[in-house]
């Protein structure tokens, strides 16, 4: 079974059952379709992609771009978003360093320097 032309797909939307019949115009890389009541319609075969933008910009241009729509507080996610997720981030951070350096304290006074050079060759062999 062959592929079917994107033409096709495309007048099946626009007008469902009442298409009688295809037929393909390669010259022109469309799809025809005959209509009840006689008449006809056309659809391209072809996707063509539409110019996004006239003029080429270099990835500096575009970061600069970027930040600008930041800094004016027009992109998506909000300078007010940002700055939460970092003081929840760096909150996190350190509470898991005080959490880690507690665990280590507390494995000095049980241990001793043995513990601690027990855990960095433990860490050396992973």
């Amino acid at each position: 079974m062959g592929a079917i032309p994107l033409g096709e797909d495309i007048l099946l939307a626009r007008h469902g059952e009442s298409i009688i019949k295809f037929r393909q115009d390669r010259k022109n890389r469309s799809t025809v379709a005959y209509l009840r009541g006689g008449e006809m319609d056309s659809a391209s075969n072809v996707i063509t992609a539409g110019v996004l933008s006239t003029s080429v910009r270099t990835p500096v241009q575009a970061i600069s771009q970027g930040t600008m729509t930041y800094l004016n507080n027009e992109y998506s996610v909000s300078r007010q978003e940002v700055r939460s997720l970092v003081k929840v981030s760096l909150g996190f951070s350190a509470v898991m360093g005080i959490v880690f350096g507690g665990l280590l304290l507390a494995l000095y006074k049980v241990g001793g320097n043995e513990a601690i050079a027990s855990l960095s060759s433990m860490g050396a062999a992973l």
